[in-house]
């Protein structure tokens, strides 16, 4: 080890990191989205997964709110719009409007999935639990989409920017 670093600087030595667009219900109806590089993978059977949300943000509020939410893996056709949900808070704006992202809807789920994405979680929060200046929410994956022709984009140098990964296997 070279020295001592900050929690800021350990995530930039850790990138890439998955990132995703996250897709919530605001009390209106209409979907709040916001951009999230903190998730896991938490159980296979059943199927769960954890997203760790800000404290100051909107999203867990809305989530608080109406406990199902979509966590969908944007392709690079959503690049630059996808970056642009990370800058600002959905509070008091229209997001997906604003930044033209693209929804589907599930008939089975009352929350959309943004349209071309690799994989498309649509999830229902069951539990919450306060870290610090953040809180981690545990969920239920009730169903997943997925198109492997869609190469999914990640959060590099820390959040500096996003960029695909190279998916092959090295021989």
């Amino acid at each position: 080890m070279q020295k001592i670093i900050t929690i800021a600087e350990a995530q930039k030595l850790s990138s890439p990191n998955p990132f995703a667009l996250l897709t919530t219900r605001k009390p209106d109806g209409t979907t709040n989205i916001m951009a999230l590089s903190w998730w896991t993978y938490l159980s296979n059977h059943p199927a769960a997964i954890g997203i760790c949300l800000s404290n100051k943000g909107y999203s867990g509020t809305c989530i608080k709110a109406n406990p199902f939410f979509s966590l969908s893996l944007p392709g690079i056709k959503l690049q630059n719009s996808a970056f642009q949900c990370g800058t600002c808070s959905g509070r008091q704006r229209d997001k997906v409007k604003e930044l033209s992202i693209p929804l589907s809807q599930h008939p089975d789920f009352p929350v959309p999935y943004v349209t071309g994405s690799r994989i498309a979680f649509s999830c229902e929060m069951c539990s919450a639990y306060l870290v610090h200046d953040h809180t981690f929410y545990l969920c239920d994956v009730k169903q997943i989409l997925g198109d492997d022709t869609i190469l999914a984009l990640f959060a590099q140098h820390g959040y500096a920017k996003l960029d695909i990964v190279s998916t092959e296997i090295p021989s």
